[in-house]
């Protein structure tokens, strides 16, 4: 309809008496144009059109192209944009159209059929807005923000999940080596600096490096107690 508004089709042709409603459940519309129509239709992808600079009527009908055979996915990762050029007819001219549109488009063959395809998402958006379709790019945009703030924080909450279950880890390991000291009376063969991080263990059996180091006298680093602990599996290995 917007090829239409830019002509002067209008005024030779009135398009409302060329629909009608299919009888039957599902009721279709359709429009019948007249042959003089679609020879004027055929006129927009002659030499002079395609050759000519892009200007609102080309985008409009690259957007009737679109919209009859074209899509846009937004799947659980990425999203794309695909025109399927199902039509010898309509295939050359578009293509040569969108390759002055300073848009990269990728292609493919699916289901007996080429499909041009945008992925980055920006293209995307680009190429919406110069359809004029800037409410679906906005939405498009918007979605985009949402799906990356859900995704940031995904990321953190699993680097978080990580992080506590390698604390755990190193936790539990160190108490079974606390124990194990203990269990075969090697404590008070200790110096004071190991005692007293095996009884701290001991007493902290979920804390962190990083807090148990906090809880000696006097406190020290996490790359301290990490050094420590070395030192004692290498004793215990050595007694036992």
């Amino acid at each position: 309809m917007k090829i239409w508004k830019r002509t002067d089709w209008r005024d030779r042709w009135n398009v409302a008496s060329f629909l009608s409603v299919s009888s039957g459940k599902k009721r279709r519309v359709q429009l019948a144009l007249p042959q003089s129509l679609k020879e004027t239709a055929d006129s927009y992808a002659d030499e002079e059109f395609l050759s000519s600079p892009l200007t609102p009527l080309h985008w409009a009908w690259i957007r009737g192209v679109w919209g009859c055979c074209g899509g846009l996915y937004a799947p659980k990762s990425g999203y794309y944009l695909v025109i399927r050029l199902s039509s010898e007819k309509t295939s050359p001219p578009l293509k040569r159209l969108l390759s002055r549109s300073r848009i990269s488009w990728g292609s493919r063959i699916f289901r007996g059929s080429e499909e041009l395809i945008l992925r980055d998402q920006q293209n995307i958006v680009t190429f919406l807005c110069r359809l004029g379709l800037n409410a679906a790019s906005l939405r498009m945009e918007e979605k985009a923000i949402v799906r990356s703030i859900r995704d940031n924080a995904n990321r953190a909450r699993n680097c978080d999940t990580a992080n506590i279950k390698r604390v755990l880890r190193a936790a539990r390991e160190q108490t079974r080596l606390a124990r194990k000291i203990q269990d075969a009376s090697l404590l008070e063969e200790l110096p004071f600096s190991m005692r007293e991080l095996v009884r701290a263990r001991l007493e902290n059996p979920d804390a962190s490096l990083s807090e148990l180091g906090a809880v000696l006298s006097p406190p020290v680093t996490k790359s301290t107690v990490k050094y420590r602990w070395q030192r004692l599996s290498s004793y215990v290995d050595l007694k036992l």
